[in-house]
């Protein structure tokens, strides 16, 4: 089955020719034969001395023997033939067995082949999807740190906020909570006052306080509704108004203009220094500092005296 099938031809012409040249051989050999035969039997009546002689009987059994292994050799070569015949059948149909799985492969091959450049076109779109998501990945990966920065500046901005709002909150407390607080008190103590303080917000609130004349007017007022037995609690909110806006007079100025009283408790009393509320005595010691005076820094003037209880 190994044998191409060019040498299996060249085999076969050969056996053909050798069983060719074996039959002539076979015919030339029977034609003298068949003389001598004829020989033989036209001098079967003459005498000894006439008939052909020993070496021609010799000779005809030589080509007898010849004859024969020419056969065989025919024989052979012939059966040699079919042999070969039948091998190149078999490899006529091994060579189509062949053929047949070369046309498989071939469509194997062509199908892989397409599959390939299926393959290599998904893998080159795939090159190109994936360029492009890490292009994407690193415009996302830019835009989060800006957005982090963004965050960090927003969020120091925010502390920032967060802390002035609460130096605004404790800066303003008090007059908010004050203005809350003067809004409460009685329409006739606010009309009292309406020629001297503002409520209208915080920042006319606090302006109220911006001449000596507004804080000596505010501080009277409150003296005189205190000596009148004024409701305590609003004379307490009084008092603390005035003692903020006080504060702020000074503060807003380079230097203090005045400087509070430092009366105490116990002190003796003096009608030179102070004012005593309805129900005191004349003299003797001080029992409650009802509302603090102030005077002048630079002369030591007395602008308003404390208003006690003896």
């Amino acid at each position: 089955m190994g044998i191409k099938e060019k040498e299996l031809e060249d085999l076969v012409l050969n056996l053909l020719d050798t069983s060719s040249a074996i039959q002539r051989k076979i015919r030339n050999i029977c034609l003298p034969t068949q003389y001598s035969t004829i020989e033989s039997n036209q001098n079967e009546g003459k005498s000894n001395d006439q008939k052909p002689g020993l070496f021609e009987k010799k000779r005809i059994s030589s080509w007898e023997a010849t004859i024969e292994q020419l056969k065989n050799q025919l024989a052979q070569s012939q059966s040699a033939y079919k042999q070969v015949v039948s091998k190149m059948q078999e490899y006529k149909n091994y060579s189509a067995q062949l053929q047949s799985k070369c046309s498989n492969l071939e469509s194997e091959k062509n199908n892989l082949e397409n599959t390939l450049t299926r393959l290599e076109h998904d893998l080159k779109k795939a090159k190109i999807e994936m360029d492009e998501g890490k292009k994407r990945l690193k415009e996302h990966e830019r835009e989060n740190a800006r957005l982090k920065e963004s965050e960090q500046s927003l969020s120091s901005s925010l502390t920032k906020a967060t802390d002035n709002i609460r130096i605004l909150k404790e800066r303003f407390y008090n007059p908010v909570n004050l203005l809350e607080r003067y809004r409460s008190l009685s329409v006739s103590i606010r009309t009292g006052l309406s020629d001297v303080i503002c409520d209208k917000d915080e920042i006319l609130f606090i302006a109220s306080c911006s001449t000596p004349d507004h804080l000596k007017a505010i501080w009277t007022y409150t003296k005189r509704l205190a000596g009148s037995n004024g409701d305590v609690n609003e004379v307490k909110i009084l008092i603390d108004i005035f003692d903020y806006f006080f504060d702020v007079f000074n503060g807003s100025l380079r230097e203090p203009m005045y400087v509070r009283d430092n009366v105490e408790i116990g002190y003796s009393f003096d009608d030179d220094k102070y004012d005593r509320c309805t129900g005191s005595s004349t003299s003797g010691k001080i029992k409650e500092v009802i509302l603090r005076g102030y005077k002048s820094v630079n002369t030591g003037t007395i602008i308003c005296r404390s208003f006690v209880r003896v």
